[in-house]
C-alpha cells in the first residue's frame, strides 16, 4: 500500500528538473495508457482486489505517483475521452453524451459526429511541435475520415473507431453489429489476427522500437478496449487465472492480468531501449466499472453511467523516474482534463492560446505547491449531474443509479467517501450554493451534440 504524503517528494528542486526537461534534447517521451471500464480497486496494490495480481501496474505506481482521488470528465466513454484529450470540458463542444452508433460512419444526419476539427487533440499539439505520434487502441472520438486519427495529429495508428468490440473478430468491412467493424491500420483495413490487446501490445512495442532514442521524443497513445465488455479471455492467460473459481469473474480477472502484461512489455521495451527514466508513463481508467462487471470498485458506490464516485473516480498512475520520486500517494483530487495542460507544460509545447479547464499539477505533485490543485469539479451527463466543492460534493440521478425515482443528495467525500449519509435534509443551505454554482456552469452549455444526441437539460 502507498502510504507516503506527497510533502516527500524533492520539492523545489525536482520542479526546477521539471523546468529543464523543456530543452528539446531533454523532452520526455510519453505513453499515455488508457484502459476501459477497470475497477478503480483491480490493481492489487491497493489490497482490496485478493483475486488476481497487477505486478506492471503496481511497479508504475511504486515508482511514481499514485492519485487516490483521480476523477475522469464523464462516467462514461465517449465524453469522457473527448475531456481526456482535450483538457476542455466535453459538453462545451458538444460531447457531453455517448454516441449512437447506429447509422455509423456513413451518418447522413451526423456526418461529423465527433470533436469538432476547430477543438484541439493533445496529438494537435505535440505533432507540430517534434514528437512522433501514435494511436493504438479504441478511438471512439469520430468515424467520418477527417475525424479520425491520421487526420487529428497521429503519424501512426492501429485499432478501431467505433466504442466496444469483439476482442477476437473484426470483419473486413462495415458489415454486422459494431462490435465487428473493421480493424484499422492508418487508412487501410487489415485482417483481425489474434486477441485485441495483444495485438495492440504488439503494435506498442514496435512503435517504440521505431521511435526510441530518434532525436525528437515520441508519444504514444495505448487505447486498450479490456475489460470492456464482451467479456472474452484469451486462451494464453489461462494458467494466471486458473484458481478463480467464478467463471465471470475468472474471465474478467483474465482480462485484466492480459491487459497488465501487455503494460509490462511496454515498459520492458522502454528499458530494453534505454529510454524509460526519461520517459513519462499514465496510466488511467476512461471511468469507473459497469453494474454488471466483475470489478473490483471496493466501497465506492455507483457505476459506470452514474455520477457517484464509483462511476467517476477511476485508478490513475504516473511515473517519470528521471523527474518523480516514486512510491508516492498524491491525496488531494485531481482531473483527467489536468493531464493536456500539465503534458504541454512539461514538454515546454505551445498551448495556442487554449482556455482549458485542465491544470498543469506538475507543481502540485512535486511539492512546489501544497495546496489542493483545484476546489471545483463539474459533470453532467444527459439529465444527471454532480458538482463537487472542496469535500462537498451534490449529486442529482434521474433514477438510472439504481434509484426508483429521481433523487437529489448532498455528502461529504473526506467524511464519507462511499456517499452512504445523505446530508441535503440537514443542510439546504449547502444544497442550494452547489445547485445554483452547477446551474451557472450548466446554463452557458451549448444545447447541441456533436454526436447527434440533444441535450436533456430538464428545469429543476
Amino acid at each position: 500500500m502507498l502510504k507516503k504524503k506527497i510533502k516527500s517528494l524533492l520539492g523545489a528542486s525536482l520542479a526546477l528538473g521539471v523546468a529543464a526537461a523543456v530543452h528539446a534534447e531533454e523532452r520526455p517521451n510519453i505513453l499515455f495508457i488508457l484502459c476501459d471500464d477497470m475497477g478503480c480497486y483491480d490493481p492489487s496494490f491497493r489490497g482490496a482486489n485478493d483475486l488476481f495480481e497487477t505486478p506492471a501496474l503496481d511497479s508504475i505506481a511504486a515508482e511514481g505517483v499514485y492519485f487516490d482521488q483521480g476523477y475522469v470528465s464523464a462516467s462514461v466513454c465517449g465524453p469522457s475521452r473527448s475531456g481526456l484529450v482535450t483538457g476542455i470540458y466535453q459538453q462545451k463542444f458538444g460531447m457531453g453524451e455517448n454516441p449512437n452508433e447506429a447509422g455509423w460512419p456513413e451518418n447522413p444526419k451526423f456526418p461529423m459526429a465527433g470533436i469538432p476539427l476547430d477543438v484541439k487533440m493533445i496529438s494537435e499539439y505535440l505533432q507540430p511541435a517534434g514528437y512522433h505520434t501514435g494511436y493504438i487502441g479504441k478511438w471512439h472520438l469520430g468515424m467520418n475520415e477527417a475525424l479520425r486519427p491520421n487526420s487529428r495529429g497521429y503519424d501512426y495508428w492501429f485499432g478501431f473507431l467505433n466504442g466496444a468490440h469483439s476482442f477476437i473478430k473484426s470483419n473486413m468491412e462495415f458489415t454486422g453489429p459494431p462490435q465487428f467493424w473493421p480493424t484499422w491500420k492508418n487508412d487501410e483495413i487489415v485482417p483481425h489476427d489474434g486477441y485485441y490487446t495483444d495485438m495492440f501490445t504488439d503494435e506498442g512495442v514496435k512503435f517504440i522500437e521505431r521511435n526510441a532514442n530518434k532525436e525528437e521524443p515520441f508519444f504514444l497513445f495505448m487505447s486498450y478496449n479490456a475489460p470492456h465488455a464482451p467479456w472474452q479471455m484469451p486462451e494464453n492467460v489461462k494458467h494466471q487465472v486458473e484458481h478463480i473459481e467464478d467463471s465471470k469473474k475468472q474471465v474478467y480477472a483474465g482480462m485484466v492480468v492480459s491487459m497488465d502484461n501487455g503494460i509490462q512489455r511496454l515498459l520492458d521495451s522502454l528499458k530494453e531501449q534505454k529510454i524509460y527514466d526519461n520517459t513519462l508513463v499514465v496510466f488511467l481508467s476512461d471511468n469507473g466499472a459497469p453494474r454488471d462487471s466483475m470489478a473490483t470498485n471496493a466501497d465506492l458506490k455507483g457505476f459506470k453511467g452514474s455520477v457517484y464516485e464509483g462511476g467517476l473516480r477511476v485508478p490513475f498512475l504516473m511515473s517519470w523516474p528521471k523527474q518523480l520520486k516514486g512510491g508516492q500517494q498524491y491525496d488531494h483530487p485531481v482531473s483527467s482534463l489536468d493531464l493536456v495542460p500539465t503534458i504541454l507544460e512539461i514538454t515546454g509545447t505551445d498551448d495556442h492560446g487554449t482556455e482549458f479547464d485542465g491544470m498543469n499539477i506538475m507543481p502540485y505533485i512535486t511539492g512546489e505547491k501544497n495546496e489542493a490543485p483545484r476546489q471545483t469539479f463539474y459533470w453532467r451527463r444527459d439529465d444527471n449531474y454532480a458538482i463537487r466543492e472542496g469535500d462537498w460534493k451534490l449529486t442529482f440521478n434521474n433514477g438510472r443509479a439504481g434509484h426508483h425515482a429521481p433523487i437529489l443528495e448532498l455528502f461529504n467525500i473526506a467524511e464519507d467517501p462511499t456517499e452512504s449519509k445523505d446530508l441535503s435534509q440537514k443542510m439546504p443551505e449547502k444544497v442550494q450554493m452547489l445547485q445554483t454554482k452547477f446551474d451557472s456552469w450548466d446554463s452557458v452549455l451549448p444545447d447541441s451534440q456533436c454526436w447527434g444526441a440533444p441535450h436533456n437539460r430538464k428545469k429543476r
